[in-house]
């Protein structure tokens, strides 16, 4: 994947080791770290005790363990690995929605005990945290796991514009807007007690939100499905060419919406994050101001 010299000429190896990189680091490491990270943020908050938490990420080590690695196998019997790896890949990828359900159920919970709570201050770092759970669910687990793995359906499908719509779902509903709680966690910390404000975070998070649900719409879908269609009726390298996709054209300008409201949610949390450091460190060079003591010189 990274070669020394050249790139190996052979695609096969090459598409190989990609899929066990990408799948054992998300399907695996990177799940096991959204559980932990997660729990941490809760147990932090007070919303949960730390045993819960070691308990909920002690069963998603072991659910991991079975529907991470034995899971990629819906990649490897195309890859020419033994069929063997037909039904185990189907059956144990399938165990990965688990998991996310899980994580869905506790994040509406804990959610509950947040609506109570009025001078809750981190409402606005649970709100993306809760916003990763959900895309868990639906991009990695439902848009993934639980539609495009079965060995039959991953064999027409892969690498259409269906793969695209769970990756890109899965990828930033899940991983991305898990780190932008995480830095808004940091940020409110930082703050103390100082005014805060969660409205342009919160915009922020739903024009993210309604980007991904626009490209869903409007771009991912109407290409996917008559490109799967076109792959059961005229194979698969048609489904993949020039002559395919210049009958979707209509649709790919159709990701430009979804690209301009997805594109203007970043430059809200960007102002917003520059914005409330500038805040912090101007309150916190007043406050040195203010307690400074002046020193007296003797004539």
């Amino acid at each position: 994947m990274i070669p020394l010299a050249s790139p190996n000429p052979s695609f096969s190896i090459t598409d190989f080791w990609r899929w066990w990189v990408v799948h054992l680091w998300v399907e695996w490491a990177f799940e096991l770290f959204t559980a932990a990270v997660t729990g941490y943020f809760l147990m932090a908050l007070g919303l949960v005790s730390r045993q819960l938490v070691e308990r909920a990420v002690l069963f998603e080590w072991i659910l991991i363990l079975l529907s991470g690695i034995l899971g990629t196998g819906h990649h490897m019997y195309w890859v020419g690995e033994p069929d063997l790896w037909i039904g185990v890949g189907s059956m144990f990828s399938f165990l990965e929605v688990l998991p996310l359900f899980l994580l869905v159920l506790e994040a509406i919970d804990q959610r509950r005990h947040i609506a109570e709570q009025k001078d809750f201050p981190y409402r606005l770092a649970y709100l993306y945290i809760l916003g990763s759970a959900f895309w868990n669910f639906v991009g990695a687990g439902v848009f993934g796991g639980g539609t495009l793995n079965a060995p039959l359906v991953n064999y027409y499908e892969h690498g259409t514009f269906l793969t695209l719509n769970h990756a890109h779902t899965a990828m930033f509903g899940a991983f991305g807007l898990l780190a932008i709680g995480l830095l808004y966690m940091a940020l409110r910390y930082l703050n103390g007690n100082r005014p805060w404000s969660d409205r342009t975070g919160v915009w922020a998070f739903w024009l993210y939100n309604i980007g991904m649900v626009m490209w869903i719409v409007l771009n991912f879908y109407p290409i996917g499905w008559p490109q799967l269609e076109a792959v059961y009726t005229h194979g698969y390298a048609y489904a993949r060419s020039m002559q395919f996709y210049n009958t979707t054209l209509f649709w790919q300008w159709m990701r430009m919406p979804g690209d301009i409201v997805f594109s203007a949610g970043a430059l809200l949390m960007a102002w917003d994050f520059i914005y409330k450091l500038w805040r912090q460190r101007q309150s916190a060079t007043a406050s040195v101001v203010s307690t400074a003591v002046p020193v007296s010189k003797n004539p």
